[in-house]
């Protein structure tokens, strides 16, 4: 029995690492026009894009390893059902139930390798995104910012510098004209300012020191003029960037213990936990969807050796991961609804399909087959 788990492990692990690679690929293609954009229309230097690429792929992996090994079970059983050695391996006494034991093994050992993705190397990944990002945020404000023209590099703002060094990030009379708030729009001089940047807490601003506010409130059709020593004009990053990628990362990019202390506090100051505590159980939840498409993945291929009937696997298969997805993005909903059954609403995709495998699983075993026939006249 050991020669055939290790024939059906070898059968499996070779599918499933050119499938890992092309859904690796695939994830990063959908990412390739924001790179490229980056690279030509905004001026970012090749090496941060690639450091910005290796520290996105973690947090790919926690939805390309389940998908690989969903696949490698539908090439690598499916080649054998295709060539007859698993009509051979049943009449030697080889049943579902026994195959199924070096797939679940492989399964627990893809389980375990995408929690380590999802809890520890995909937040340090986004961190990695947080600090890629800051830096080029930097490079590019420090490189827009040219002294005696306009700057048009920031969206809503217009910005002339008599001077800049560079060096020291010290400016000379500062004009700003800041329309990102179109009820209130906002002119703003002072002698003098210095660019002020905060990598802990990934912000950027310019700190003027003596100057004027001219606003307008188009409402009220009033006008204020507002003299101040000290005033701070913050850059969005994500405006920066041209893309929300800084909304929602910050939860992602805590560790285990940090969304633990944010939802306890939270919880302390009579407050819902929110995105914290839906981050905290999807990392935990999401790695056993290796075992549900294992069960699901043997259930279809073990089908009768007609082409056609491989085909219908295949399209039931690219079905059956849509309607897990579906029931995940659902599960989101309900755990905003009712936060105190969140925990319940996270576990059920995987309780659901991985009882819809053991199902299929089962009836395989005991020569059901679940199909739809159609007579013809």
């Amino acid at each position: 029995m050991s020669i055939i788990n290790r024939y059906l492990h070898r059968e499996i692990i070779v599918p499933f690492l050119y499938a890992l690679l092309v859904v690796v690929f695939m994830l990063l293609l959908g990412q390739l026009f924001k790179i490229v954009s980056m690279v030509v229309s905004e001026g970012v230097k090749f090496w941060d894009v690639i450091r910005l690429v290796v520290a996105m792929i973690p947090q790919m992996m926690t939805m390309a390893l389940p998908l690989a090994f969903f696949f490698a079970i539908l090439a690598g059983v499916g080649r054998m059902v295709g060539d007859g050695e698993i009509i051979a391996l049943e009449t030697a006494g080889f049943s579902p139930y026994q195959m199924l034991r070096p797939i679940l093994q492989l399964a627990t050992v893809c389980t375990l390798l995408t929690m380590l993705m999802s809890t520890w190397l995909a937040p340090w990944g986004i961190r990695q995104v947080r600090q890629v990002t800051f830096s080029i945020l930097q490079d590019k404000v420090t490189l827009a910012l040219r002294p005696r023209v306009l700057n048009l590099a920031f969206p809503g703002m217009t910005i002339y510098l008599g001077g800049i060094d560079q060096k020291t990030g010290r400016l000379l009379s500062v004009f700003i004209e800041d329309r990102r708030n179109q009820k209130k729009p906002q002119t703003i001089t002072a002698l003098k300012g210095r660019l002020v940047s905060d990598m802990r807490s990934s912000t950027l601003s310019l700190q003027l020191a003596n100057g004027t506010i001219h606003e307008y409130d188009p409402a009220k059709e009033s006008y204020r003029v507002t003299d101040f020593d000290e005033y701070k004009v913050n850059f969005a990053l994500s405006a920066l960037l041209g893309e929300k990628m800084h909304v929602g990362m910050k939860n992602k990019s805590m560790s285990n213990s940090e969304l633990w202390h944010k939802i306890k506090g939270r919880e302390q100051r009579g407050q819902e936990p929110g995105g914290a505590l839906t981050n905290l159980y999807v990392r935990f939840t999401q790695p056993f969807a290796c075992l549900a498409f294992a069960l699901l993945g043997l259930a279809l291929v073990l089908r009768p050796v007609r082409s056609e009937a491989r085909a219908k696997g295949f399209v039931m298969g690219l079905g059956l991961i849509l309607a897990y997805h579906l029931t995940g993005l659902m599960v989101e909903y309900l755990a905003d609804w009712k936060p105190e059954f969140a925990f319940i609403f996270f576990i059920l995709p995987n309780l659901i399909f991985i009882s819809l495998g053991l199902v299929l699983v089962s009836a395989k075993q005991h020569g059901t087959e679940f199909s739809m026939r159609f007579r013809q006249r």
